[in-house]
């Protein structure tokens, strides 16, 4: 699992404002992979590694139901990823409220 893979499948959650991906519309401020030292099976030769996905997301909008419902879309999506154990994110409030 790579930085670019985490970005990848980022790519396939969509801004419920805009309709574009969060990567495209750049509301990916930052992310990070941090091994998890406490994932099932660690420390047991052949198992892979796993991780956890850290990430900031600038919130698409002030209405906290949209926000909530991209960071379920998120979190469901890196659930899906066999070496994501567990995803973090940080919504970050809008830059500009009145545009989105």
């Amino acid at each position: 699992m790579t930085d670019a893979d985490l970005l990848q499948a980022l790519r396939d959650c969509f801004d419920p404002v805009s309709k574009r991906n969060i990567v495209e519309a750049r509301l990916v401020q930052s992310h990070a992979l941090a091994f998890d030292t406490e994932a099932p099976g660690q420390g047991i030769r052949g198992v892979p590694s796993r991780y956890i996905a850290k990430l900031s997301i600038l919130s698409p909008s002030s209405d906290d139901t949209l926000n909530a419902q991209l960071e379920a879309q998120i979190a469901n999506r890196l659930a899906g990823l066999e070496a994501i154990s567990g995803t973090e994110i940080k919504m970050l409030p809008p830059l500009f409220p009145m545009l989105r």
